[in-house]
């Protein structure tokens, strides 16, 4: 019988990369994550406090109202892209899925 290996079994200590791979893409094809990307650096290069505070180094930091308000841009940015990640991911694991069935015969 023919034995047939799981895609996470066999590339288990690659699926980092894998997923990397995906953002990689996303960062050059979709035009809605690639906005929200740019909004996210822009937010960043304007609240430098932020920046400290996201690497951090949060000793002696306060937030200002306006910082405040951009660090829940920030997650709300942030989660918008996490988003669009997880459905190409999602999409990506029912193209394998159609694939692995079509080669098993189970799919025409």
């Amino acid at each position: 019988m023919l034995e047939i290996k799981s895609f996470y079994k066999e590339y288990e200590d690659m699926f980092e990369e894998y997923l990397e791979d995906v953002k990689r893409i996303l960062r050059r094809k979709n035009q809605k994550y690639i906005k929200l990307q740019e909004k996210y650096h822009k937010i960043l290069d304007e609240n430098e406090n932020l920046v400290w505070i996201l690497e951090g180094q949060t000793e002696n930091r306060n937030l200002s109202n306006k910082e405040c308000i951009a660090l829940a841009k920030l997650v709300q940015i942030y989660y918008d892209m996490q988003s669009i990640e997880e459905k190409e991911i999602f999409f990506l694991g029912g193209k394998d899925a159609y694939y692995f069935f079509k080669k098993i015969g189970i799919l025409r």
